[in-house]
């Protein structure tokens, strides 16, 4: 009798699986990035990337340091906060968010959120977006815990809020549900729980930076970790409502990727590996066809010790990065940068060959000369960029406060330029005269 009622189940499921598969509507492009370079006066400027093959004119001017605005959050009084994720607002401002609570994945975390006010540049007081019981109530069903709040703005406009909920187990047990607002984050809709999976609609998470896609829809990085662990791309309409999603990686050992859009066609997906063995680094798949298929490319030689990773790309297709450069531990958080070698816009080459390697330009945090055991946690760092240049970049400190990190557009255009000329200017320099320095 058990293996007839296996046999039915197994049936209907995939009975299930195919109508959500044949239903699936015609796949969109990516909306291709805008090459529109900058120099430090915020005048338009000629690409001269890395990589080409005329020399280069260096010329000296007076050296740029990057210089960042360093901010915390507002406390809010909980002992435990982390997964912070921002937006740029309308009206110029920054609206973040984050869960806090007495540990992570108590009963008792809520998601809170904050706005930066740009004319006086500090933070505002923090409100609760959500807590277990509104979450509960507005989804008509048990809801553990809450966690991982990352924010969209869709083709109209529309602010929503993704968030992760777990109604029984751990984070393996968890569900992506959705809030919305048209205030701009001073009133929140009822919740509504996507769903992702025909069968049991569990473990789907949410981590990394959401795009929208060249017909209105938007595609969203989440993650899988019920017996595998690995990438997935949600396709969403405008109301948030699941319309395709497509496997990015295999394995068990991929979590929470981030991922940077070559033009209409071709991507790359940075993934937080999370390998029983193996090399611990970022792990990498492209794809050629809008993400509806990915490949597994050898991984990024940067250390990554199971934590999470942001990138943004910048006007110029400057390529950014924050993640932990070590193979074990979060004491230390590290910026990079990664350069467009080539003018082409419509390259058929993976990334990797179409970017400079990764390079470190700034150490945000470093504990590795302490004494202290445990050492400080520095993680989750979530980046983002608004129509103006302007970079924000938020993390947890030590599980205890949110700390943000603000570059204006001019400063870190500049300072990007210089180290890009001096890498060039290595490139150029022939071997015996580098070994002379």
């Amino acid at each position: 009798m058990i293996r007839v009622l296996a046999f039915i189940f197994l049936v209907v499921a995939l009975g299930m699986a195919y109508l959500q598969v044949n239903d699936r509507p015609a796949w969109a492009d990516f909306i291709s990035p805008i090459e529109q370079p900058i120099n430090p006066d915020g005048q338009l400027i000629a690409v001269d990337p890395l990589g080409a093959s005329s020399k280069k004119v260096i010329t000296k001017q007076t050296p740029v340091s990057l210089q960042g605005q360093l901010d915390w959050l507002p406390d809010t009084g909980r002992p435990s906060v982390h997964a912070a994720s921002l937006i740029p607002l309308k009206d110029g401002n920054w609206r973040a968010f984050w869960f806090a609570g007495s540990r992570e994945g108590a009963a008792d975390v809520v998601i809170q959120s904050a706005v930066w006010d740009a004319s006086v540049k500090q933070w505002g007081q923090g409100t609760v977006v959500l807590d277990r019981e509104g979450a509960q109530q507005g989804l008509g069903r048990y809801i553990a815990k809450l966690g991982n709040p990352v924010p969209i703005r869709n083709v109209n406009g529309q602010l929503q809020l993704y968030f992760v909920a777990v109604s029984i187990g751990g984070w393996a047990g968890s569900s992506i549900s959705m809030v919305y607002s048209d205030d701009e984050g001073l009133r929140w809709s009822k919740p509504q729980r996507l769903i992702t999976s025909p069968l049991l609609n569990i473990s789907t998470l949410v981590k990394g930076e959401g795009f929208l896609l060249n017909d209105g829809s938007m595609g969203f990085p989440v993650y899988h970790e019920w017996i595998g662990k690995y990438g997935e791309l949600l396709r969403l309409d405008p109301s948030g409502q699941v319309l395709d999603k497509r496997r990015m990686s295999s394995g068990r050992g991929t979590l929470q990727p981030i991922i940077f859009i070559d033009d209409e066609k071709h991507a790359s997906a940075y993934f937080r590996q999370a390998r029983r063995s193996g090399a611990k680094q970022i792990a990498v798949s492209h794809t050629a066809d809008a993400g509806r298929l990915w490949t597994a490319a050898p991984d990024l030689t940067i250390p990554n010790p199971n934590a999470a990773i942001t990138g943004i790309e910048l006007a110029d297709r400057t390529r950014l990065m924050v993640f932990n450069d070590l193979e074990h531990g979060r004491h230390r958080l590290v910026l990079a940068a990664s350069w467009l070698k080539t003018n082409n816009d419509t390259s058929s080459q993976a990334a990797k060959d179409n970017y400079s390697p990764w390079k470190i330009i700034q150490v945000l945090e470093d504990e590795s000369a302490s004494q202290s055991n445990p050492k400080e946690e520095f993680s989750y760092p979530y980046m983002s960029m608004n129509k103006q240049g302007q970079v924000f970049l938020v993390y947890t400190w030590n599980r205890k406060r949110i700390k943000s990190i603000t570059w204006e557009p001019n400063n870190l255009v500049a300072y990007l330029h210089q180290v890009h000329q001096e890498i060039a200017s290595t490139m150029d320099t022939p071997t015996e005269m580098k070994e002379a320095k």
